[in-house]
């Protein structure tokens, strides 16, 4: 599935309700930061080898994506984006930082070997 942004709203509600009338703030559905942070994700999601999804969207804990790590198919990314420290603490991270705090907590030694590894 193509994503692309901004998203069309939907009529689900929001985990943590709105800040004002309309989404505004980076954890609010749909605001603009929100949609640019999203984007920023799914976009380093697969510049890595991911293959996201977004889903979550009316739940009590709010949205999140999921991402299968396409080298050994195994989920290994999921973030609940409508939460505002979640929210917060992405927004603090350059791209090179979002790039090895998902290396780091998320893929770990789980990257399998290179083929010039494995070679005796």
């Amino acid at each position: 599935m193509t994503l692309t942004f901004p998203r069309p709203r939907d009529a689900e509600p929001f985990a943590w309700g709105l800040s004002s009338p309309e989404p505004r703030e980076i954890w609010e559905r749909f605001s603009p930061p929100y949609e640019a942070q999203l984007e920023r994700l799914v976009t380093i999601l697969c510049d890595m080898g991911f293959d996201p999804a977004i889903g979550g969207a009316g739940s009590e804990d709010g949205e999140y994506v999921r991402a299968e790590y396409k080298r050994h198919s195994d989920v290994v990314f999921f973030y609940h984006l409508e939460d505002p420290a979640d929210a917060r603490f992405m927004a603090s991270l350059d791209d090179d930082a979002l790039r090895t705090w998902i290396i780091e907590s998320w893929i770990g030694d789980r990257t399998p070997p290179t083929p010039h590894q494995l070679q005796p």
